[in-house]
């Protein structure tokens, strides 16, 4: 397999795009193909600031580092959830830590749930009256970013998701029937 731009040895086939490309030309098309859906569906502008939800996973600080280059004004805020399995939480806000360091001192805040709400998610989860841990953890998260974009003026929040976490997410919801989820 070609890249379709140079020939040289291609590592990705994107059939829906009719495109082949080498580890090179895929990683100057990734910043295009971001910049061009945000600007075909006008999410903001390079005068908004954006704030991005980082976790310390390659998606979210991929997209912080594409908009950065891109020269959006970004803010990165990573949630620390109190997720002490393998010092979890610790592990990741480390990790947003060295990646904001490398590239600049990218600004970022750390919002951690524990000091915020008194409890951190596993301990909310356990008096949360039934709720499954993802969507306790899901509206702790959603109820931070929103707060900092309102009342820190941003025009957008851009979180880090591939297809991948969709699909997985489609499946996990399809094979355990939860319809009302389905729906959306």
């Amino acid at each position: 397999m070609k890249c379709t731009k140079c020939g040289a040895v291609a590592v990705i086939s994107m059939p829906q795009h009719r495109l082949k490309l080498c580890a090179d030309h895929f990683r100057e098309w990734v910043p295009q193909m971001v910049e061009r859906t945000i600007r075909k569906y006008r999410m903001f502008t390079p005068d908004d600031r954006v704030l991005v939800a980082v976790s310390g996973g390659k998606d979210s600080l991929g997209l912080w580092q594409i908009l950065d280059g891109l020269g959006y004004q970004t803010e990165g805020v990573y949630i620390h959830l109190g997720i002490a399995h393998e010092d979890y939480s610790d592990v990741s806000q480390a990790k947003v830590e060295a990646f904001a360091a490398e590239h600049g001192n990218l600004p970022f805040r750390v919002v951690n749930v524990r000091e915020t709400y008194g409890k951190a998610i596993p301990e909310l989860t356990r008096t949360s009256r039934g709720k499954r841990v993802c969507s306790a953890c899901c509206l702790v998260k959603r109820h931070i970013m929103n707060r900092i974009a309102y009342e820190g003026g941003y025009a957008a929040i851009a979180t880090g998701h591939n297809l991948d976490d969709e699909v997985a997410t489609l499946m996990q919801n399809t094979l355990h029937w939860q319809t009302n989820y389905l729906q959306r």
